[in-house]
């Protein structure tokens, strides 16, 4: 009698066996057949005519919008111009005396500058014949 369980057992696991194999093989087959349908549909919707003509139709309407924000931003950079040009004129005005009195004041001191140099050099005509040959 166990003879006869261990044979049963014996043609049970292997019938068990077999239908895990088969059932995995099944499995696989069924994921290819996946794979195969998702990458069919894909490739088909990519290559509708209508999805094509939405992508084109949304490019072109992103074009005209990015255009129409371009003139606005001009328009705006324009009227920025127009804003600064009196403050700069006006800024021009105060400055430009600012600058040429500073300009005044500084050829004023050169002069007095050179005056003085002048006049020590008359004071110490050695130092004067000193400073000649050191160069």
């Amino acid at each position: 009698m166990k003879q006869f369980q261990v044979a049963v057992l014996l043609a049970l696991t292997l019938t068990h066996g077999s239908f895990a194999e088969d059932g995995v093989s099944r499995m696989r087959q069924y994921i290819e057949n996946m794979k195969a349908k998702i990458s069919q549909d894909i490739h088909e919707f990519v290559n509708k005519p209508e999805l094509k003509e939405h992508t084109e139709l949304f490019v072109e309407d992103k074009q005209t919008e990015l255009e129409l924000l371009g003139v606005k931003i001009q328009d705006q950079l324009r009227d920025m111009e127009d804003g600064f040009k009196p403050l700069t004129e006006t800024m021009k005005d105060k400055v430009d005396p600012l600058i040429a009195g500073v300009q005044q004041k500084m050829e004023s001191v050169l002069q007095m500058l050179e005056e003085h140099v002048n006049h020590s050099r008359q004071k110490n005509p050695t130092d004067q014949h000193l400073s000649h040959h050191r160069r």
